[in-house]
């Protein structure tokens, strides 16, 4: 345990973070740990500062380590592994023949094997440059399961705490099974219910492939065609234009060429162009599939995406409804509190100007004043908050009115009271005190809009701060929007979605190859199949959706070559930051998922 302990002898290394009688993984990925330069946090005692500060402190000392290859190019995770792993083969044996010298045993042995290493060494040096730079984009799904778990548990506990992520929840799928899932932090950060990989999410946009994969299997069956209109499966025209709705079809709406908007909330239903003719990401083109769906069925969507997909593949917590006992159990989105505050502020704010503006215009040109009184600008006070509520409530809801709204009102108190305080203390201090009795008769000071903005920027510090979001009601149905779902059922998603599972493996090849080209960016080649996002890069092709409800944020990454995938399931919105990070982690391709 002594020399494996010193395989790497750099001076950050530091053995608090591991027990006394470690096993030889922990060992190896405590100095893979170094080797990344992802130093661990020193105790208090040996740095003098808090673990935090320390972590920062170690990180801001820590120098880049020169790594082979071409020069400015970088290496994936699995390549810096392959290369850890050999230098550390390389010290460990050495270590061993200096262990053996200094403890007076073979110098023969030593010599030959000294002689040998010699002979060895350009060949491993030339095998391994070999590596690393032929294989960049393997990804940690080809490490050993227990070199990757502990990788990945000790990158997504550290990155949580830097970007202030409550809860995560992974799950990692290689050759069409899960092996690896995991959850991390809280569900919510007030509270004390863990994150497990059954924990639910909501997975919002996560759940678009979900019902494409479901509307591919109503095609298999004959009930549904590819390049038929849908308003020819229903009774009655759900969209207003009678020649869009003759004209958008299920090919239109899967791949996002049916014209309709992603105003999903305020659930427009214009068309912004012909359908087919160009790419527009559209959440209202879901919305009008489920409808199709469910008058073909005949069953509300919910029951539909239940009995014909998430019970044949084991998917037993996932819902688009739930109900209102399950929704305590739901994890808590987060954001940071300039958020909800800047939500309502802003357009009061606005309001506020533009009404600010026409009555100065009014008292200077109609009542031909100079002078602007305070009572002039009530009806822009009054105007501005009433304005505002109503453009919330119109385009978030009641329940994120109330929610923005109150954080406001907390946020102007707070102020309100820290100005009354500090400005009675000047009024005590200011009256004096003479021979030990207080002075009277001095004047009162008055109210200071410089200490007023002071304390308005003072608040400013605070505004990082995650504060929990209002959950979504339990019968909030949007097709787009509430498919609540966890790590675990979506990752049984992806194994049977590798498989071919229930719609057969020729209509799942169809919806990778009927994508359409829609953008590039470093060389990797960007588009969208039948319900997926595709990413074509040198490791091959990649498929993705990712989940942006506020608060909430998520990704789904398959290979269909390995038959591999990542879910990763995040409640705060800094997790769009640790989502991408794991999913090139594990999957090889270092830029993100995400359109140009």
């Amino acid at each position: 345990m002594q020399a494996a302990s010193t395989i790497l002898p750099l001076p950050s290394f530091s053995t608090q973070m591991r027990p006394p009688r470690a096993s030889a993984c922990s060992v190896r990925c405590s100095n893979f740990e170094i080797f990344m330069n992802r130093v661990p946090e020193k105790s208090q005692s040996e740095a003098g500062l808090t673990p935090r500060a320390g972590s920062r402190a170690a990180r801001a000392g820590s120098r880049p380590v020169e790594r082979p290859g071409k020069k400015g190019a970088s290496l994936s995770a699995a390549a810096l592994f392959s290369e850890y792993r050999h230098q550390r083969s390389i010290w460990r044996e050495a270590l061993s023949v200096v262990a053996d010298v200094a403890a007076g045993q073979s110098w023969r042995r030593a010599g030959l094997f000294l002689l040998f290493a010699l002979c060895l060494v350009p060949h491993m040096a030339m095998a391994q440059a070999a590596l690393v730079q032929d294989d960049p984009e393997a990804g940690m799904i080809g490490w050993p399961q227990a070199e990757m778990r502990h990788a990945l548990d000790y990158f997504i506990e550290r990155r949580m705490r830097e970007l202030d992520i409550p809860g995560v929840a992974l799950a990692v799928i290689a050759d069409g099974r899960i092996v690896y899932e995991k959850g991390y932090g809280y569900a919510d950060a007030d509270g004390d219910q863990d994150v497990t990989p059954h924990t639910l999410f909501e997975a919002g946009g996560l759940g678009l492939p979900l019902e494409a994969y479901a509307a591919m299997l109503l095609v298999r069956e004959r009930k549904m065609s590819l390049d038929t209109p849908l308003s020819d499966y229903l009774e009655m025209p759900w969209l207003p234009d009678e020649r869009a709705s003759a004209t958008v079809t299920l090919r239109h709406v899967l791949n996002h060429r049916s014209g309709l908007s992603d105003r999903v909330r305020l659930g427009s239903r214009g068309l912004s162009f012909e359908p087919g003719t160009e790419f527009g990401y559209s959440g209202m083109g879901y919305v009008y599939l489920a409808h199709v769906m469910s008058e073909i069925e005949g069953v509300p969507f919910d029951r539909l995406m239940r009995q014909r997909l998430f019970q044949p593949l084991g998917m037993s917590s996932s819902g688009y409804v739930i109900p209102e006992g399950l929704v305590g159990e739901v994890a808590r989105g987060h954001h940071a509190l300039w958020m909800p505050i800047s939500a309502f502020a802003g357009p009061m704010a606005a309001i506020f100007a533009v009404f600010a503006i026409v009555t100065v215009l009014v008292v200077r040109l109609g009542f031909h004043r100079l002078k602007l009184e305070p009572f002039d600008l009530v009806p822009a006070a009054v105007i501005a908050p009433v304005g505002a509520s109503a453009i919330l409530y119109y385009l978030q809801g009641g329940w994120a009115l109330l929610f923005c709204l109150g954080y406001f009102i907390v946020w102007l108190a707070a102020i309100a009271l820290i100005v009354a305080a500090v400005q009675y203390l000047r009024f005590i201090f200011d009256r004096g005190w003479s021979d030990g009795v207080l002075s009277r008769g001095m004047r009162r000071s008055s109210f200071s809009p410089v200490l007023f903005g002071a304390v308005l920027l003072m608040s400013l510090l605070f505004m990082t701060w995650q504060v929990p979001l209002p959950a979504r009601d339990g019968d909030d149905f949007n097709a787009a929007l509430s498919l609540r779902s966890s790590a675990h059922d979506l990752a049984l998603f992806v194994a049977g979605f590798v498989d071919g599972a229930l719609v057969g493996t020729p209509l799942r090849a169809a919806m990778v190859e009927s994508r359409m080209m829609v953008a590039e960016r470093k060389g990797d080649r960007f588009g969208w199949g039948l319900g997926f996002g595709t990413r074509e890069h040198e490791g091959g092709l990649t498929l993705w959706q990712t989940s942006t409800n506020i608060g909430l944020r998520g990704i789904m990454v398959i290979d269909p070559s390995r038959r591999a995938g990542v879910v990763i399931l995040t409640n705060a919105d800094q997790g769009k930051i640790l989502m991408q990070e794991v999913a090139g982690h594990v999957l090889g391709p270092e830029d993100p998922w995400r359109l140009p």
